[in-house]
């Protein structure tokens, strides 16, 4: 486990789904990402008042999530109100329709549910590079505090916050360790219980055996995103650099804000 207890990365926030702090991770080569500069959350439409202030005093200047349309719609995000913050997100098709196909079938299993996740995060790096291109380009004109989100905070955060991470030089298996924490952040009883919706409709009729691998955050997945990059571009940095546009030199001046050391 990390030296920064994960007590220490949740903030004290009443309606919050998995919001933590993604500071704090030692990088390879001895310093350590500051702490107070990147967020990453689930929805954050059942924040409170008081939720509320508490995430514009942080001074987050940017917003990036990546939910799609209609989930954005179903569960706004408002806590930012007035304040001076870049809120980006964008329209684009059912990367994971398969999911809610899947979701429909009585004789569904763990394995097939589990075998589908492994399968989606090889494409999440392809669907949602412009979201990620975006997400590194508010960090390199300044827009720091960042907060990163999506439905979960798990899939599509999960393979954002882990591509920063790589970029500033934290080792593998700490990102893995960042992603998993996921497993000790996200109440989901709480969170179906707050829902409704024929989603969550769908997901009860769902055994929760085969409910399971949706809901967790599993490394298998993680590393599953990984490989795809070293197949399809020969690495994460290439992937960075030719897909994202974050070259060394933009890792570089990343590591100069967002390391302390």
């Amino acid at each position: 486990m990390s030296s920064v207890a994960q007590d220490v990365r949740r903030l004290p926030l009443e309606g919050a789904f998995n919001l933590r702090d993604f500071g704090g991770y030692a990088t390879a080569d001895g310093r350590v990402v500051k702490r107070g500069m990147l967020f990453r959350s689930g929805t954050m439409t059942l924040l409170t008042g008081a939720d509320a202030a508490h995430l514009r005093a942080l001074g987050i200047r940017a917003i990036c999530d990546f939910r799609r349309g209609n989930e954005r719609a179903a569960e706004p995000t408002l806590w930012h109100g007035e304040a001076d913050v870049d809120y980006f997100c964008r329209d684009y098709g059912e990367s994971s329709g398969i999911l809610g196909e899947m979701l429909k079938s009585p004789a569904l299993t763990a394995a097939d549910m589990r075998a589908a996740m492994i399968a989606l995060y090889r494409e999440i790096p392809v669907d949602h590079a412009a979201s990620y291109r975006a997400m590194f380009a508010q960090m390199l004109s300044g827009r720091l505090p960042l907060l990163i989100n999506c439905s979960a905070g798990k899939d599509r955060t999960g393979i954002g916050a882990a591509l920063i991470l790589a970029a500033l030089g934290v080792p593998r298996a700490t990102i893995v360790e960042d992603y998993l924490a996921t497993n000790d952040h996200a109440d989901w009883d709480w969170l179906l219980s707050h829902r409704d919706g024929t989603a969550v409709a769908r997901r009860r009729r769902a055994s929760p055996d085969a409910m399971a691998p949706l809901l967790t955050a599993d490394a298998a997945y993680l590393e599953s995103g990984f490989a795809a990059l070293d197949e399809r571009h020969g690495g994460l940095d290439a992937y960075l650099s030719d897909a994202l546009g974050v070259d060394a030199a933009a890792r570089r001046a990343l590591r100069t804000v967002l390391l302390d050391g």
